[in-house]
């Protein structure tokens, strides 16, 4: 469970890019945002404060060769902060590489560009709305479980009470 629910993290190993984006977010919400430049700094600060969402660079070993790339980095936060929306965000504006990362469980896939930020400011917002929208549902799928029980302990008391003879067929003034 997300307990930083304002709390988000942008890794990118661009620092002009990682930059633009965290001051771009900073300016536009409250949220409280950290910047990352590997995969490795960014999991190793989740394991004292998982945010709500992380920004993730695709291609994240142009500064450190053998660093971990996007996709394994995405695994590796499914895998242990199921909770953690991520967006990844890639300079390749390709069909290939987005369905790629939904499959290993993006939420969505912002490409780097002029309608970037505009695009990371609505990753952020439909995250929160589906988070919402999902918290709703919980709700409504547990008031459905308590109303079908109480239907269905009330039918079982129905049938105990006719059948001791307490409710019969007859209104009772016959």
């Amino acid at each position: 469970m997300i307990t930083n629910p304002k709390l988000v993290y942008i890794v990118d190993d661009e620092p002009l890019q990682r930059d633009m984006l965290t001051d771009h977010l900073k300016s536009v919400s409250g949220y409280e945002l950290h910047a990352f430049s590997t995969g490795e700094e960014v999991l190793g600060a989740m394991k004292v404060r998982p945010p709500a969402i992380c920004f993730l660079d695709y291609n994240l070993s142009s500064q450190v060769r053998d660093a971990m790339d996007g996709i394994e980095v995405l695994q590796e936060i499914k895998n242990l902060y199921p909770d953690t929306e991520v967006v990844m965000i890639s300079g390749q504006d390709s069909i290939e590489v987005a369905v790629n990362t939904m499959k290993y469980g993006a939420f969505d896939y912002v490409v780097k560009g002029e309608g970037a930020f505009v695009r990371a400011e609505k990753a952020v917002f439909n995250i929160y709305r589906y988070n919402k929208l999902q918290g709703n549902a919980n709700r409504y799928r547990k008031l459905t479980m308590v109303f079908a029980t109480v239907v269905v302990l009330l039918a079982l008391l129905v049938i105990y009470l006719y059948q001791k003879g307490a409710i019969t067929d007859s209104p009772g003034w016959l």
